[in-house]
Formats: C-alpha cells, sequence, structure tokens
C-alpha cells in the first residue's frame, strides 16, 4: 500500500470540483474563510477554475475532460501535496474512463472528500494501492470555530496523529446558512451500536459511500477483490454510510457485494449514520441482520458520512476499532501500510 507523503506547513494544498462546482455566495464565503484559516497553519491553498463553475441545472462544475485534467494539474504539480474536493454531487463516475490511472500511481498524493468522492477514493485505494481519506471536503475548514474533528483530520494528514476517538454529539441534518460560517449543529448525542456487545477488531480499512458502491458492484466498475487478495492476510475492515438509498436497494447491494467476494477475509463492519433511509425495518437492524451470518461484529451509528462530525477513515490503512460502551477508539499503525 502505498502511503502520499505526509503534509507539511509550507506546502500547498490543492482544490478541485470533481463532481459539483460551488455557486452559492454563502459556499464562496466558507471557502474564503477555509483558504485563510489554512493559511494561519502555513498552508497555501491552490483552486482549480472548475471549484467556482456549475455548467447545468444537475450541477456539474464542468465537463468530465476538464474535471480529469484540472484534477491532473494538481497531482502533477510538485507544490501540492494533498488534494481536497469542492463538493460531493452525483456525475464524479463520468471521470473514470478518462483517468491515466498509470500517471496517478507514479504520483500518488493524498484525495480527500466523502460522499460521491468515493468515486475516485474507492478506485484509487482499491485498484491502485493508493491511501486516500473518506473525511471532509474543502468547505469544512472554512467554518468560523473548527470542531475538534478537522483539527484532527489535519493531524492525521500531517502524520501526527494515530488515533482517534468518537464524538459526543452528531448533527441530525444540515444547518441552515446564514453567513456560511457555520459549525456542525451537533444536536444529537452520539451512541455507537454494536452487534456483538463490546468488541475490538482490526484490518485493512476500505469503504465509503452505498449509493457510489452500489453502482459499482451492480455496474462492475470498479473491483475490490484484488485489493482483499493482496490484504487478506491483514483481515478486511469494512466501512459504510448512505446519503439517500431504501431498505431493498441495500439489502441487495450488500448480497451482490458478498456475492462477488468483496467481503472475504472480512474481520468487521462500520456503519455510519444514514441521512435519508425509506424502509419497514429500521437501518441498523437491516445491516445487522443482513451480515448476521458471516459472524463478525457490526458497528453502527459511527462518525462517518453525511451526518457530521466526521472521523477521519484512511482507505487502505491498517486500523484497529476498539469498542466499549457506545463509544469507539480508532487506530491505525500507518507504518504497517
Amino acid at each position: 500500500m502505498i502511503v502520499p507523503r505526509f503534509i507539511r506547513p509550507g506546502d500547498k494544498l490543492g482544490v478541485t470540483a470533481p463532481s459539483f462546482g460551488v455557486d452559492d455566495p454563502l459556499d464562496a464565503n466558507r471557502f474564503s474563510s477555509a483558504r485563510a484559516k489554512l493559511a494561519a497553519r502555513g498552508y497555501g491553498v491552490v483552486e482549480t477554475p472548475n471549484v467556482y463553475t456549475t455548467i447545468d441545472e444537475e450541477g456539474r462544475s464542468s465537463p468530465a475532460p476538464q474535471r480529469v485534467a484540472e484534477l491532473t494539474s494538481l497531482l502533477e504539480d510538485p507544490e501540492v501535496s494533498c488534494i481536497f474536493s469542492a463538493k460531493g454531487g452525483d456525475y464524479q463516475w463520468e471521470m473514470l474512463p478518462l483517468m491515466d490511472w498509470d500517471a496517478y500511481e507514479g504520483n500518488p498524493k493524498w484525495f480527500q472528500g466523502y460522499s460521491d468522492n468515493t468515486t475516485l477514493a474507492f478506485k484509487m485505494t482499491a485498484e491502485h494501492d493508493v491511501a486516500t481519506v473518506y473525511c471532509g471536503n474543502f468547505g469544512d475548514f472554512g467554518m468560523e470555530r473548527w470542531h475538534p474533528s478537522l483539527e484532527q483530520n489535519l493531524e492525521f494528514l500531517e502524520g501526527n496523529r494515530s488515533e482517534q476517538r468518537s464524538f459526543p454529539f452528531h448533527a441530525t441534518d444540515f444547518v441552515d446558512r446564514v453567513t456560511g460560517l457555520e459549525s456542525f449543529q451537533e444536536d444529537e448525542p452520539t451512541v455507537w451500536g454494536s452487534s456483538v456487545g463490546d468488541c475490538r477488531f482490526s484490518g485493512r480499512l476500505i469503504g465509503g459511500c452505498m449509493d457510489v458502491l452500489e453502482w459499482f458492484v451492480s455496474k462492475g466498475t470498479a473491483d475490490p477483490t484484488g485489493f482483499v487478495g493482496r490484504y487478506g492476510g491483514d483481515g478486511i475492515v469494512w466501512y459504510m454510510e448512505t446519503f439517500d438509498m431504501t431498505e431493498d436497494r441495500i439489502a441487495s447491494m450488500l448480497r451482490r457485494m458478498e456475492d462477488a467476494g468483496w467481503f472475504e477475509d472480512c474481520t468487521g463492519f462500520v456503519f455510519g449514520r444514514s441521512l435519508f433511509y425509506t424502509g419497514d425495518r429500521g437501518y441498523t437492524e437491516l445491516v445487522t441482520d443482513a451480515l448476521a451470518h458471516l459472524e463478525v461484529p457490526v458497528l453502527t451509528d459511527a462518525d462517518v458520512g453525511h451526518k457530521a462530525p466526521r472521523m477521519t477513515f484512511i482507505n487502505g490503512a491498517m486500523s484497529e476499532f476498539d469498542f466499549s460502551d457506545g463509544s469507539c477508539t480508532l487506530r491505525y499503525d500507518l507504518a504497517r501500510s
């Protein structure tokens, strides 16, 4: 597993829009704040032109060839050590057939984002052996007072942190913006669940947004079985969360993933809170029952995905989850990666 060089003050951090662009003045204000806050920590920011453009009502920042070219420009810039996605969206998949993956493997850098950014991050790790980060998009760094999760996120990228504790509260929805600088709402106590009670398990971490993973397994557009084959001896930990899926879609997706061999050597599952979910069964009951026959721990209501705050999930890294009494500590051994 290739672990990109850790970032350090003096580096430039790249921002590009592989899905939606920023066309709301409040988002632009938030991005300006993020640049200033990161500058105060010693980092420059390089934004590609498509960060502030949209080309249609569906939210694409730019045509797919331009999105690929602008991402590539950051990969090829020797002063850029990490690339953040501007936003999520729906159309990142259009970039995949245009990517020069050989060039990416030859010049790996940290890539971070969540939601639709699973499209690139999952492929980068599962098929190209480069560690990526499933955590906040660039706008998170623009809040007026940083949540501790943001400080910790940067510390991971700087190589100055190896573990993280789950947070005591979380947001039940997105915050209505007035200035664009709002923090996470955090209006609900956080209590992780477990299918087996207190537990500890470890393995190579891989996963992302189920809305994207479903497309990968349904269309055969990603194949993590090579990743599982290379690292199965370490154990594989799968994490997933959803923006908007139904009970039937999730149940079908999990069956297809298992049938395709994705869950071989799995030592545990971690499910983030769902933002939108509809079904006769509760979301937690659904995923726990669907995977019970695998006889590995299933953690639920985790701090990953759309309901902030977000822990830093590093695809490809050796991870250990230590769950007890509704809370969890996540530890990494990047030296083994």
